[in-house]
């Protein structure tokens, strides 16, 4: 523990108490003096959500309106996704439900990744299906009034739909049939009639591989249709606040080879930003954080070649999926896949942002290595999107890409589902427990340390600030009471007992820091050492 260098002029303990009601009480085991203040649902809302932007410099960093950091932390969501069904009988998705947002945000959740599709968009050239982005917008509207930031996701796998072997063609030896996937509509998968045979990556298939060559060529202008519904979106939510940013690609796809396909990567990322810009722009909007990604090589091997810088816009920021020990190839760490993704993003003068990371296996063997995620997520004070809130039984992930195959018995997500009924089993509570923890929602200034155990909502945050400000944490309930928050003057700080757990604000100034104990404080000092 650092020593402490001085005493901060004000200085705020919060003392969690017992759940236990004695003399002194009104009942709910907290003092009557500073029982917090208790809402009915989240304890976050749509007026918790300003616009968000990069701020720059040699710490960069996502922040608020009020230059406050921000990290993001939450779920990818495929229900509005356009997904092939491979499985006979069973949706590949579930029905889009706005409750499901209630409890994201019950998990302490700011955010979701929503995932869209471009067959849905423009279902045939140059006409936007106006009632899919009206469910979008909605989609977005419910995140919010739970507190929940969108970022507005460009999903596809395989690039499209339309890419499944035809019943009547045989693969040759060594090949095996494939399914389809999501993305482009069938008028945009340009395959140039090559086989849809792939070596059990879906990826590999002639198929996929000639319709990204002809994306990433626009052949026919078929790129420049997707530039045209981002356009759209953009300026949809061109003032909207609630709307975090655009990842403008999921795991782009290899055309005519990797160096190839950055260049040509580079160019679309280029082309779609000024497109949002343009339409933010003339729809008297703000500019919202544009995320953009790495080819499909970085989730699959943890490290691969990225496009050069594309353009000084000041909104950037990098989204590489992170699924080092769990579905990634080789020997990349955990850690060692967050040092690299920090690297990276520096020589694009950025923060980055975790697209998606997760694990699918037995979930008390890997509670393990979801901490350690946990603990360099916090080590390099990022946030990211957990893949995914729950899979349906019909999914093509549900069945490897293979056809014929029957999905397991058990789902296992951050939901677990039971297959092929489709029963809701719950949460999967190992990996709840850490991405429940208790981290900052806004911290002023910014963010230089933030330490977590999980199990007891127990953290530490330092940061440093001009001035003085707010602190908005999010501290989990984990039946420790509610933490009561005073001044060493006998002022109340503001606590907010909401589903899951509880808002907390807390004064600081300067350099600062707090601490949340289970059973002893919740201490902001001022400058420290260490």
């Amino acid at each position: 523990m650092p020593r402490r260098a001085r005493l901060a002029a004000v200085v705020l303990v919060a003392a969690l108490v017992s759940g236990a009601c004695s003399s002194g009480t009104d009942g709910s085991g907290a003092d009557a003096a500073g029982a917090p203040s208790r809402v009915d649902g989240a304890v976050f809302g749509a007026d918790d959500l300003p616009p968000l932007h990069l701020e720059g410099g040699e710490h960069p960093r996502i922040a608020d309106a009020d230059g406050r950091q921000v990290l993001l932390r939450g779920v990818n969501l495929n229900t509005l996704a356009d997904y092939d069904r491979p499985v006979p009988g069973l949706e590949p998705t579930f029905p889009h439900d706005d409750g499901e947002f209630a409890e994201m945000a019950a998990l302490g959740f700011d955010v979701v990744r929503l995932l869209v599709s471009w067959s849905r968009l423009e279902p045939e050239p140059g006409r936007i299906d106006d009632e899919y982005v009206a469910d979008v917008r909605a989609a977005v509207d419910a995140a919010a009034a739970e507190g929940l930031y969108t970022v507005v996701d460009m999903h596809q796998d395989a690039f499209s739909k339309h890419v499944a072997t035809p019943a009547d063609v045989a693969c040759p030896a060594g090949l095996q049939r494939a399914v389809g996937w999501d993305g482009a509509p069938a008028w945009a998968t340009l395959t140039d009639g090559r086989s849809t045979c792939n070596n059990g990556s879906r990826e590999t298939s002639g198929a996929v591989v000639a319709a990204w060559t002809n994306f990433w060529a626009d052949t026919d202008g078929v790129q420049g249709h997707l530039v045209e519904v981002w356009a759209r979106l953009a300026g949809e939510f061109a003032d909207e606040p609630a709307v975090a940013g655009y990842d403008l690609l999921n795991e782009p796809g290899i055309g005519p080879g990797v160096d190839a396909t950055n260049e040509a990567l580079a160019r679309f990322h280029r082309r779609a930003l000024e497109a949002i810009r343009s339409a933010e722009d003339d729809a008297g909007g703000f500019p919202h954080l544009v995320f953009f990604e790495p080819v499909i090589l970085w989730s699959g091997l943890g490290v691969a070649p990225v496009p050069p810088p594309f353009s000084d816009d000041a909104n950037l920021v990098f989204a590489p999926h992170l699924y080092a020990e769990s579905i990634t190839a080789g020997d990349v760490t955990i850690a060692g896949g967050f040092d690299h993704a920090a690297r990276v993003a520096a020589e694009h003068d950025t923060t980055f942002w975790v697209g998606e990371y997760g694990w699918f296996g037995d979930p008390d063997e890997q509670a393990g290595l979801v901490a350690e995620y946990g603990r360099q997520e916090d080590r390099h004070l990022v946030g990211g999107a957990w893949w995914q809130w729950r899979q349906a039984c019909g999914d093509p992930h549900s069945i490897g890409g293979r056809p014929g195959e029957a999905p397991p018995d058990v789902l296992v997500h951050l939901h677990r589902t039971a297959c092929p009924s489709g029963e809701d089993l719950g949460l999967t509570q190992p990996w709840a427990t850490t991405l429940s923890r208790t981290y900052p929602r806004s911290a002023p200034g910014r963010l230089t340390r933030l330490r977590n155990d999980a199990a007891s909502g127990a953290a530490r945050i330092r940061g440093e600030v001009d001035g003085d400000g707010t602190l908005v944490l999010w501290v989990p309930d984990r039946g420790l009471g509610a933490p009561l928050v005073s001044a060493a003057d006998g002022a109340l700080g503001e606590v907010v007992a909401g589903d899951g757990g509880y808002r907390v604000e807390v004064p600081v100034r300067g350099a600062y820091e707090v601490r949340v104990t289970p059973a002893d404080a919740l201490a902001v000092g001022g400058a420290t050492e260490g």
